[in-house]
């Protein structure tokens, strides 16, 4: 689950970045686009506000009676002083030219620059002139636009003064505008970056709800289909061992056991198995406890294969008999294998089988089927034969009476090192009161019809 949660969020992570990344790029090219559209119409208004200004002084002019701008008359006078006065934004000035010869002949600067009044600006504007859009003007006909001219200034318009046959310019530096345009893009550049950084966190936050509560339901269903598995995969496992027990309990009784022995052999491997788990590894191992318990009832399961008259003979058995019966681990394991092959892999056929097989081992190799000796012996076979003894020595049959709890302990601790392992005897012998209480609790006795029954 966490790798998937981890995938998820690089996902995510991924999915905003690209979201920060084209909301950015798009930010940049709206601006772009705006601070062109914007320097367009900034520059239409002003030529319009420069050419409105131009015939308003014309208009002036003509009232004031001027007649004639003849360098030190008093008409000269009148027009330097009103374009040394009239100041227009971003240092903008006007400029009075000849018609005829395109001499200045009034200039802001112009009593500090005698040698304005040398320039021809008519022949500068078409010679030199360039519109904005890089083309000449038509003809040399100039008009409300603009020009550029070799000084790098600018002129928004031209006007004509025919009473006076000269030419009025309105001069406009184009750095000011352009500057104050930018100004205003980077401000909305800059709060577009807030509003983009602003809704990319929100889309953050959205999509984390979102994905919390995808995550919650996920773990809701995932935790009710694990509840439905683990119930399904307890419901098969009771009828698994329910038929199990069935078969080792029919298996059992064609030499006269009963079931409560199977009972009683499960509860001692399990109470013996978990012993020697929990000794091992910290917690234990409680799934192999299970399967071992499970798999314990089929231990002489191979006696089917027995038959009735060496299985079930009263007496003494003889020599060969006895090779016989001996062959039941042998039955049982080459059973419970051909049931795994054709299964295919199981860890309870292959703990099963190992039960089957050596049960009847003994430590020190005395044992049959194989003989086998020590650790080789499988450590589910060792636990079952131990108990496998035990209750047989506190249960009682038609030829023995049962033996009490201290001599079967006795007994188990004195085959410690030859036919048990020392190991389970010493599990043995930490949980001997636990065995005890099971042989107490599970126990045959006869109704009144005869018929055996645990109590």
């Amino acid at each position: 689950m966490s790798g998937r949660i981890t995938r998820r969020t690089l996902l995510v992570s991924a999915l905003l970045l690209g979201q920060l990344v084209c909301l950015l790029a798009a930010l940049l090219w709206f601006g772009a686009w705006l601070e062109r559209g914007l320097s367009s119409v900034v520059r239409q208004r002003v030529l319009a506000a420069s050419h409105q200004m131009a015939v308003q002084l014309i208009h002036r002019i003509d009232l004031m009676g001027v007649d004639t701008v003849a360098p030190g008359s008093p008409g000269w006078e009148t027009m330097q002083k009103l374009v040394e006065d009239t100041r227009l934004p971003t240092d903008g000035y006007l400029c009075i030219i000849s018609d005829s010869d395109g001499r200045v002949l009034c200039h802001p600067q112009l009593r500090d620059r005698p040698e304005l009044a040398e320039t021809t600006l008519t022949q500068v504007l078409i010679d030199e002139g360039i519109s904005d859009d890089g083309s000449m003007p038509a003809n040399g006909q100039l008009g409300p636009q603009w020009v550029r001219l070799s000084d790098g200034s600018y002129v928004m318009d031209v006007a004509g003064i025919p009473k006076l046959e000269a030419r009025m310019l309105v001069h406009q530096p184009r750095a000011p505008m352009r500057l104050a345009v930018r100004a205003f893009i980077e401000r909305v550049r800059a709060i577009g970056t807030v509003v983009v950084v602003v809704a990319v966190v929100i889309s953050a936050l959205v999509t984390l709800v979102i994905i919390r509560q995808y995550e919650s339901r996920l773990t809701q269903i995932n935790r009710g289909l694990e509840a439905q598995v683990a119930q399904r995969s307890a419901a098969v496992l009771r009828s698994r061992d329910a038929v199990i027990f069935g078969l080792a309990k029919l298996a059992e009784s064609r030499d006269g056991e009963t079931g409560e022995h199977l009972e009683r052999i499960s509860k001692y491997v399990e109470i013996l198995a978990r012993q020697i788990s929990q000794a091992q590894t910290p917690g234990g191992d409680e799934q192999w406890v299970q399967t071992l318990a499970s798999t314990a009832v089929l231990h002489d399961i191979g006696k089917v294969g027995i038959p009735d008259a060496v299985l079930r003979k009263p007496s003494a058995l003889t020599d060969e008999e006895r090779a016989v019966i001996e062959k039941h681990p042998f039955i049982g394991g080459d059973t419970l294998l051909e049931i795994k092959r054709r299964w295919g892999d199981s860890p309870f056929l292959v703990t099963a089988s190992q039960v089957c097989f050596g049960h009847h081992e003994r430590w020190d190799g005395q044992g049959y089927p194989f003989g086998l000796k020590g650790d080789s012996i499988a450590m589910a076979a060792r636990i079952v034969s131990l108990a496998d003894v035990y209750d047989a020595l506190t249960s009682e049959r038609a030829y023995k009476d049962a033996v009490p709890h201290e001599r079967a302990k006795q007994l188990i601790t004195d085959a410690s090192g030859t036919q048990f392992d020392p190991m389970v005897v010493q599990a043995f012998l930490v949980v001997e009161q636990q065995f005890k209480d099971v042989a107490q609790r599970i126990q045959v006795v006869e109704t009144k019809d005869g018929l055996p029954t645990s109590v």
